[in-house]
């Protein structure tokens, strides 16, 4: 990882972050004495299902003292001054010294760990300790790690944990299966948050202005792949839709690419120096704005399903929009539920996926009944921050 720092950015903040972290860590402590929860998250998406959780906290003991810590840059360097939360921090390499000091350090009252982190000697030294550990919105399939031939490794790792709040009642039944018990089935703490982000969306008044009076397919966190279905369908296009796309990528790059594609297209960014009413495309090069944008459009594609996997449908769901998106979609939970009940739409390439999207265009009415069974879908889940929170109070 050293040498890996000296080439790669990321890598070089995966280790810069990590370094003097005791004497960092130490002197944070020292100015924020009393009762801690630490919550633990890999990453941004991670971080998004413990957040609910961590909001309520915050309201409910306004004066506890709350740690965040990530494994990702990715994660760290967009949270690190999160409000809600006293100190930000990554968490050191999973070494028994390394957990023996964080803990001896930190010292929390409950530790929580999101989705997928499974830190063997931190789980191991929580339980040595004492300290209440629980897992949230936790999700297990048969194929992973912690089953087959590595179980008698992993086995005493899963039982350090106090209290599994799992997704679903597979992940329960594979816990029951090594004799864990200690496990509530609450679904996953995302609906929560994503409800909350739509009851509570600031009006966005040149996205209104701009989607008034016409229909509005949004492309949510695109890849060039998704891009070149949507290029593809808007060149047939009724007239009557826009598109407002919002990439994953924002780089000078990338949005100079998008504009060779679209070059009648409009900036998100420039909304204040050029008037966007009239622009039939609008891209978004800023970040942070696709779960209150989603509000204003009446479809929604989302990307990355001809790559490593879709993003987040819960939250166009939550403003009650019907769903289309590519191929890699199958580990996702919500996404098989969204289709299940005929809220989502899915096609297995590019050339099926343009038909798709003509498909949905062209038929209003479905695409009405599409979205009152997202927003059916997203209020069904909601409940389990308060389900945590229970546990959270004892």
């Amino acid at each position: 990882m050293q040498a890996m720092a000296l080439v790669h950015g990321k890598s070089r903040l995966w280790v810069m972050g990590r370094r003097n972290w005791r004497s960092r860590l130490h002197a944070w402590r020292s100015e924020n004495p009393g009762d801690l929860y630490w919550f633990h998250c890999a990453s941004l998406g991670e971080f998004e299902q413990g957040r609910p959780v961590i909001e309520r906290l915050r309201k409910e003991m306004p004066h506890s003292v709350i740690l965040l810590t990530f494994f990702s840059p990715s994660g760290y360097e967009v949270r690190k001054s999160y409000a809600a939360v006293n100190g930000v921090f990554y968490l050191p390499i999973d070494t028994m010294s390394n957990a023996a000091s964080f803990l001896d350090i930190v010292t929390p009252k409950q530790a929580c760990f999101v989705k997928y982190e499974y830190w063997p000697n931190y789980f191991l030294s929580c339980k040595k300790r004492g300290i209440p550990l629980i897992l949230i919105s936790a999700i297990l399939r048969p194929g992973q790690r912690f089953f087959g031939f590595w179980s008698f490794f992993w086995k005493p790792v899963l039982e350090s944990v106090t209290h599994y709040f799992v997704q679903d009642d597979a992940t329960a039944h594979l816990l029951g299966g090594l004799g864990i018990e200690r496990c509530t089935v609450t679904g996953d703490t995302r609906f929560d948050r994503v409800l909350d982000v739509a009851a509570n969306a600031p009006e966005l008044t040149d996205a209104a202005n701009w989607a008034s009076n016409s229909k509005v397919l949004i492309g949510g966190s695109t890849w060039p792949a998704d891009e070149r279905v949507l290029h593809t369908w808007w060149q047939h296009a009724p007239t009557h839709w826009k598109l407002l796309l919002v990439p994953h990528e924002v780089g000078h790059a990338h949005i100079q690419s998008l504009l060779r594609i679209w070059p009648e297209a409009m900036l998100w960014s420039k909304r204040s120096e050029l008037p966007v009413v009239d622009a039939r495309v609008l891209i978004v090069d800023e970040v942070g704005q696709l779960s209150i944008l989603y509000r204003y459009a009446h479809l929604a594609w989302i990307g990355g399903g001809f790559g490593a996997g879709i993003h987040n449908t819960l939250e166009p769901a939550a403003w009650k929009l019907p769903i289309a998106f590519g191929p890699k979609h199958t580990k996702f939970a919500e996404a098989l539920g969204l289709i299940a009940c005929g809220a989502a739409s899915n096609a297995e390439n590019e050339e099926e996926s343009v038909e798709l999207l003509g498909r949905l265009t062209a038929n209003e009415a479905d695409l009405g009944r599409m979205g009152e069974s997202a927003g059916h879908f997203v209020s069904t889940g909601r409940g389990a921050t308060s389900k945590i929170m229970s546990f959270l109070r004892e």
